[in-house]
């Protein structure tokens, strides 16, 4: 059956592509979006480790710091309908690389879709995506995220905008008889304007719909031995992208304990200077991670095992309880006690094992 209740053929599903590393083109467009809104480019990048330099280089972030800049333009503009439609106008296939010139060398229509639907963890989606050929229409289908209501929109709007400007670039026209469905009640904006296509409200999904002819469209550029060569590339990207970054591996040497930037680098068999560069590539550092570590373990020791401020300091590897509400303070921007109910005192023994604890801080 189909999300709509009519019975159909499933021709290919995507799973989420949410925990695969991407470049910096979406969060690109969100933060030009933002600024049209009045929203500074600080503002929009908050709580994701990235700098503005770093939008206009090489550097590779994740799912987790996309999401987070998509909550930040929410929130700026005050979920107004319509900005998501606005971000994926600006993701055009010239910003998807070797894919998006894989996807205008495919024969089809439908073999465009099959193939961007399996390399969708290169694209900037956050959502899934699955095509399903219901009796005489296909329906490409948008998968709505687990988030609040307002980003899931925006995630959704953005989406759909982003596939039908793919599909119209890919065949130099808007596919014939295409319109969108939307779940979300009809707002004031002119969607149909926008995405240049009938617009269905209160639909049962959220969906790009055509004709199933349009699956077997040939398009303009298909190039057989250009595409097998984007294939590959896309291949090794995929393999690329899917593997764990520095970043998890670091933070992986940092939950056993190790902390110093040359015995993880050892660790990594790299040199300072290059697991630095790996790091602020992916939008972080060293400290970062090991700030983010005894973050964690600080709320866990105090919340699950309700130590005292004192213990959690030597656990921690803080010279004393000052030093570590200084740092929970930096963190947090309040004090360890507005956010649990541990003991300031304890009778109990203090333990001494745990992260950070041979190296004290002064």
């Amino acid at each position: 059956m189909s999300p709509d209740g009519h019975r159909g053929r499933p021709v290919a599903l995507s799973g989420q592509p949410f925990g695969f590393r991407r470049g910096t083109a979406g969060m690109r467009a969100m933060v030009e979006v933002g600024a049209e809104y009045g929203v500074d480019v600080r503002k929009m990048l908050r709580g994701t480790g990235i700098s503005p330099e770093m939008l206009y280089g090489s550097a590779v972030v994740n799912g987790t710091q996309e999401l987070a800049v998509a909550a930040n333009l929410v929130t700026a503009s005050g979920a107004a309908s319509g900005v998501g439609l606005a971000v994926g106008e600006r993701l055009s296939l010239r910003a998807y690389g070797v894919l998006g010139f894989a996807l205008l060398t495919c024969p089809t229509v439908r073999g465009a879709v099959e193939f961007g639907l399996h390399y969708l963890p290169l694209t900037y989606a956050v959502t899934g995506l699955g095509l399903c050929v219901c009796e005489d229409e296909a329906h490409l289908i948008v998968e709505e995220p687990d988030s609040p209501p307002a980003l899931r929109a925006f995630l959704v709007e953005r989406e759909i905008a982003v596939t039908a400007g793919i599909l119209r670039t890919i065949l130099d026209e808007s596919p014939p008889s295409m319109r969108v469905e939307l779940r979300i009640p009809r707002p004031s904006l002119d969607y149909e304007t926008v995405l240049d296509a009938p617009v269905r409200f209160d639909a049962p999904h959220n969906a790009i719909v055509t004709n199933t002819a349009v699956l077997d469209l040939p398009l303009p550029q298909a190039d057989p031995l250009t595409k097998t060569a984007c294939e590959h590339a896309c291949h090794t990207l995929l393999l690329e992208r899917s593997s764990p970054g520095v970043t998890q591996r670091v933070r992986t040497i940092i939950a056993e304990g190790v902390t110093d930037a040359s015995l993880v680098a050892a660790r990594l068999h790299l040199s300072d200077r290059t697991l630095r560069r790996h790091l602020a590539a992916e939008g972080t550092s060293l400290r970062s991670l090991v700030e983010e570590a005894r973050r964690a373990k600080a709320v866990e020791l105090m919340n699950l095992h309700q130590l005292s401020v004192e213990q959690v300091a030597l656990r921690l590897g803080y010279a004393d309880a000052a030093a570590f509400i200084r740092a929970f303070r930096r963190w947090t921007g309040t004090t360890p006690g507005a956010v649990s109910g541990f003991r300031r005192h304890s009778n109990e023994k203090p333990l001494t094992t745990g992260l950070g604890s041979a190296q004290r801080r002064r």
